[in-house]
Formats: structure tokens, sequence, C-alpha cells
């Protein structure tokens, strides 16, 4: 009696199975020659986190925003959680690496080597998490350094254009097709965006956010307001672009001004260094005198007042913060 039971209740299991196939509708099919459904689930899937939980966890916090913002600028086409994890690997070989360097210095001799053993974990750890972002911040400043002294020309063209009559779209348009790289793909991205339906402020205001500096922001809010309210822009346009070209030249002037103190700085940590390596090669019995525990404790504490030498001179001359 308990088997019939159970046959029927699989029975009508698999009968209501059969019905709804039956009654499904067949998949609309794109020109591609793949279903509509397929093609959704894929997009759905390319919108989805690969890692969520971590996702979750950074969301909101101060350091995702700057990795995120850093990406952008750079133009590395990674989710800041993708960046994330491959930071974390990098630390983990890091973190390998400061072990095995552990097991080659000497595990006793008191306080003094333990925290030299300390000194060189936490080294290689800080490396292994802070260089792939120390990395990643050069390489955005690098660009955005060069779509500041970029836009100053594209201004130019666009101003001229103006003046010739085209409309702020088409001297836009003129702006990406003559203008170099990086500032071309950004000007691209902004007349894709304006072709598909954008408004013109709003595709403005997100190159602005792309390129995350002061000039843009400064240059796209003026442009925006005078797109709005209305008057000459080509004039605005001129004046915004010989104060950028006056921020550049004083920039440049710095730069020169600071030169001596750059390359004395430079010298200064360069040769001691070489000083040593030479010595080494010419007479290794006057050096190895510096290869003992009390000479390592010498090099130690030189490159601790190295290290603090260079950060002092870089912090002198940083006009900018």
């Amino acid at each position: 009696m308990q088997q019939l039971i159970i046959g029927l209740v699989v029975f009508n299991i698999v009968a209501l199975s059969a019905m709804k196939l039956l009654k499904k509708k067949p998949a609309a099919i794109t020109t591609d020659g793949v279903s509509v459904e397929d093609t959704q689930l894929n997009l759905s899937r390319a919108k989805t986190e690969k890692y969520a939980l971590l996702a979750r966890f950074l969301k909101g916090r101060k350091e995702a925003g700057a990795i995120e913002r850093n990406l952008t600028t750079a133009n590395i086409l990674i989710k800041p959680t993708e960046f994330l994890v491959i930071n974390l690997v990098i630390l983990i070989v890091a973190l390998i690496l400061a072990v095995v360097a552990l097991r080659f210095m000497a595990s006793d001799g008191g306080f003094v080597v333990l925290l030299k053993r300390l000194a060189v974990f936490g080294g290689i750890a800080f490396l292994g998490w802070r260089g792939p972002q120390m990395v990643l911040a050069f390489m955005a400043n690098k660009r955005r350094g060069i779509l500041e002294y970029q836009l100053a020309d594209a201004l130019t063209i666009i101003s001229s254009s103006l003046k010739g009559g085209y409309s702020f779209v088409q001297g836009l348009g003129m702006a990406g097709e003559q203008m170099e790289e990086p500032i071309k793909s950004e000007i691209t991205r902004v007349m894709r965006l304006i072709q598909l339906g954008l408004d013109t402020p709003k595709a403005l205001l997100q190159m602005s956010e792309r390129v995350n500096s002061y000039d843009y922001d400064m240059t796209i809010s003026a442009t925006n307001i005078q797109l709005a309210v209305g008057g000459n822009l080509s004039t605005l346009l001129e004046g915004i672009s010989a104060t950028i070209r006056d921020r550049i030249r004083l920039r440049r002037d710095i730069s020169a001004l600071t030169a001596q103190g750059r390359i004395s700085g430079g010298i200064l940590f360069v040769l001691p260094i070489g000083i040593g390596a030479f010595l080494c090669v010419v007479n290794w019995e006057y050096m190895s005198a510096l290869f003992t525990p009390m000479g390592y404790n010498i090099l130690y504490m030189a490159a601790i007042q190295m290290a603090f030498g260079f950060l002092w001179i870089k912090k002198l001359l940083d006009f900018d913060n």
C-alpha cells in the first residue's frame, strides 16, 4: 500500500512537470542565433560581483573609494574587489618571502634580534600590502597629469570651432579627433554617451569624475553653467585655457627651482650605497668589519637615517600639499 501511494505521488510530479514543459513558450532568438533568455542571463552574470562578500565588507569604506577612483583615473578596467584580490595574493607572497627571510636570520641574541626580525617582517608585509596601491596611485597621477597638460589645447580647439560657427558638441568632437591619447579616448567616451541620448552636462560630469582633477572640475562646472544660462562660451573657454596654461607654467617654474634639491637628495641617497659597493670590490678586508653583528647594527641605523633623510627632503620640496 505504501509503495502504491509513493508511486502515485511520483507519477503526479512527473506529469505536472511534463505539462509545464509542454506549455512553455519557445525562447525568442536574437539575430546572432542566441536566445534572449541566455543573453539576459549572461548580462546579469556580467553585472554580478564575483567577490560579493568582499564587496559587502568594503562598501562605504574610504580605502575602497580611493582605489576605485585611482582605477578609473588610471583607466584600468577592473573592479576594486578584483584589485584587492590581486593585492591580497601579492601580500601572501610577500609574507611567504618574509618567513623565508626570517629563517636565514639569527634566532638568538635577545631583544635586539627580536626587534630586527619584527622590523624585517613588518617591512616586507607593508610593501606587499601597500606596494600595489602605491603603484596604482602613481599610474593614476601620471595619467591625470597628462590629461591636465592636454586640457588647455583641447579647450583652444573647442573655442576656435565655436568662433567658426560650430556647436559645442561639434567642437568637442573636433577636439577628440585632433588630440592624442589619453584625452582622445575620454572625449570619445563623452561623445558616445551624448550620441546614446545622455545630456551633455551629465556626460561632462562623468568625465570629470573619471579624471578626478581640479582643472577638469573647474572647466566642466563653468562650461555647464554657461550652457545652462547662455553667454559667450568661446571667451570663457579661452580664459580657462589661459588660466590652465599659467598653472602649468608655474608648476614648471617650481620644478626648475627645486631641481637642485631633488638632485641633491638623490645623490645623498645613492652615494653611500655606491661607495660601499665600490669599497667591497676594491678592499674587502677593510669592509668586512661591517658584515659582523656590530656592523649589521650600524648598517641598520644608517639605512633608517637615510630613509628619514630622503622623506624629509621630499617633504621640503612638496609644494602641492
